[in-house]
């Protein structure tokens, strides 16, 4: 089942958020190693306010474990959504200067984080995710859906582009190159989202 997470499945989430992110998590926690992050992930992921809390985690539930998670929000909430975070970082970095560079455009619906579990990886399980999500974000009013992929993953470009994503420019994040794909909303979705499961 595609579906919202649940508060009380922070625990399962935060792994495969770090699988995904891997040394992004140092720099959104203000940590110097894994160990010091995890927890404060998994704090994030537990949050009611945060771009990596559960309301904002889509999913897919097999065997009664999480398999895989997408996480997604509208960059112009990100003032709000980052409020905990950065002051996270910016104790834990003793840096009062900390800056979350922007990585994508303010009307945006992001999508920030893909992962599926290794137990379930090569199942159709990150389709799924994508598919879920990109229904969700239409139905919640989103115009433009984008993301960022790392240009030396070709193949998960391509997974993208076969969702219908294409790419609109070259973005530079953390002094690295990503391609900026954008999905542009085609036809209205008629779904029920007034449960749980998008």
């Amino acid at each position: 089942m595609i579906r919202i997470a649940k508060k009380e499945e922070a625990n399962q989430i935060a792994p495969l958020i770090m699988q995904a992110i891997d040394e992004i998590a140092l720099m959104l926690t203000g940590t110097n190693t894994y160990e010091q992050a995890y927890p404060i992930i998994e704090s994030y992921v537990a949050s009611e306010c945060n771009r990596l809390g559960y309301k904002n985690c889509i999913v897919k539930e097999k065997e009664g474990k999480i398999a895989g998670v997408i996480v997604g929000y509208f960059i112009k909430d990100l003032p709000i959504l980052d409020a905990e975070m950065l002051e996270i970082i910016t104790a834990n970095s003793r840096n009062s200067k900390v800056v979350v560079e922007k990585e994508a455009e303010d009307n945006d619906y992001y999508i920030d984080t893909v992962s599926v579990h290794s137990d379930y990886q090569g199942a159709g399980i990150g389709t799924e995710l994508l598919k879920g999500v990109i229904d969700y974000a239409i139905k919640i009013g989103a115009n433009r859906i984008t993301l960022n992929v790392d240009q030396a993953k070709p193949a998960v470009r391509r997974l993208y582009e076969r969702n219908g994503f294409e790419f609109e420019r070259e973005r530079l994040i953390m002094e690295h190159s990503y391609d900026y794909l954008v999905y542009k909303k085609k036809n209205s979705v008629k779904k029920d989202y007034k449960t749980a499961e998008v």
